[in-house]
């Protein structure tokens, strides 16, 4: 399905890789085509590797002889996946317009598409593991004060779009034992001993993971600001992020509010995970709600911006 037409105003590209279930960047670029569709904007998804100005028949056509030749890495020829849960059309030439509003996540360098309008997206805090280069006159927006760096953005405005995977729910199973643990965004943060021997959960499925979490007694995560936390939560399984970047929990917590019930900062903090884990759902279903509006209030803020400055 195609974004409703909207001649009065700017319409919305997302510039993002193939959907992917199980990568959190991912999904919050897709969801957010399909929150702003739902709106009544006119939204599409522009897949990563595709030029402007180029169809996508013509596109794929041309990687597909350059990988043929050994030019192109093969994953550069593989079908872009979209979710069928989600209203994301792909991008014809003809969308990007010069009045389009483009949206890059922070690891997309410069404006590849030559937008005149630019939006950036922290999904994660530039720089910690990949290079970033924004370009002049971008609007920022962030999933959350972690992500941030007010000293170039001047503070961005929150946007965030979470949906609770439906996987993630307490069996009641009582024969939990042993632990599993995540790296992801957590790879240079010093292994700790009781992940020695516990079950890695990076690159599984949303199934294979919950049903490790429904069996597991306790889950360790390097990475400070995944979602998996609060999904081991979910599951009934103890929760501990393994700190590194920030001194405490209520320093943690001010920059990762999602982490503020049923999870553990550093393995001196269990007690609070225990005593608050039975808020977690509830916080959540909030954070949808609170997520819609976020996205209304990114509509309001771009096309104030864009519009006037297009006029």
């Amino acid at each position: 399905m195609r974004g409703r037409a909207r001649p009065d105003r700017p319409n919305y590209i997302v510039y993002a890789s193939s959907y992917d279930p199980d990568g959190g960047g991912s999904i919050f670029l897709h969801q957010l085509v399909h929150a702003l569709n739902s709106l009544g904007e006119e939204a599409y998804l522009w897949p990563w590797h595709r030029p402007p100005g180029r169809s996508l028949d013509w596109t794929s056509f041309r990687h597909g002889l350059r990988v043929l030749r050994g030019r192109t890495p093969r994953a550069v020829w593989e079908p872009f996946a979209v979710s069928t849960d989600l209203n994301t059309p792909l991008a014809t030439a003809r969308d990007l317009r010069s009045s389009s509003i483009v949206v890059y996540p922070e690891v997309t360098l410069g404006n590849p598409l030559k937008a005149t309008n630019v939006v950036r997206w922290l999904l994660y805090r530039p720089g910690l593991r990949d290079p970033y280069a924004f370009t002049k006159d971008e609007m920022f927006f962030r999933v959350g004060e972690i992500c941030d760096i007010p000293e170039i953005t001047g503070g961005a405005t929150d946007l965030f779009v979470w949906t609770v995977n439906p996987a993630y729910r307490d069996e009641g199973r009582s024969d939990r034992a042993g632990a599993c643990y995540l790296v992801r965004k957590g790879a240079n943060t010093p292994r700790i001993p009781e992940t020695a021997n516990a079950v890695q959960i990076d690159g599984m499925s949303h199934g294979e993971i919950a049903e490790i979490f429904n069996r597991s007694t306790i889950f360790y995560s390097y990475d400070e600001a995944s979602f998996y936390s609060q999904y081991a939560a979910l599951c009934g399984c103890l929760s501990v992020v393994v700190p590194s970047r920030y001194s405490c929990r209520e320093e943690w917590v001010r920059n990762h509010p999602p982490g503020r019930y049923g999870i553990a900062y550093g393995l001196d903090d269990l007690t609070h995970a225990r005593a608050t884990r039975h808020l977690v759902e509830g916080y959540l279903r909030q954070q949808e709600k609170d997520g819609q509006r976020t996205v209304q209030r990114f509509v309001d803020l771009t096309q104030a911006r864009f519009q006037a400055k297009t006029a």
